[in-house]
């Protein structure tokens, strides 16, 4: 599944280019959208996947496929379950 670029895509074989997801904020997948914050809610089952912090880029590594507009992100050095 790897090429020299990074990843082939597993939804159509293409292949994806690596790079990042950057935000000003922390970055988090979470099973319901928070309608009251810009910011993730961090309930029961969110999955961390860039700590905030003020003097540093949030960032998670992320391959990208141009040709099925799909995003894998990578987040296993942020692990963290909350």
């Amino acid at each position: 599944m790897e090429n020299h670029n990074g990843l082939t895509c597993p939804f159509c074989q293409s292949e994806m280019k690596k790079g990042f997801i950057q935000s000003g904020t922390r970055l988090a997948w979470v099973p319901k959208v928070s309608k009251l914050s810009a910011e993730p809610s961090l309930t029961k089952g969110s999955v961390l996947l860039s700590e905030q912090s003020r003097f540093s880029i949030n960032y998670v590594d992320a391959f990208l496929c141009e040709s099925c507009n799909k995003v894998i992100i990578d987040y296993e050095s942020n692990e963290q379950e909350q």
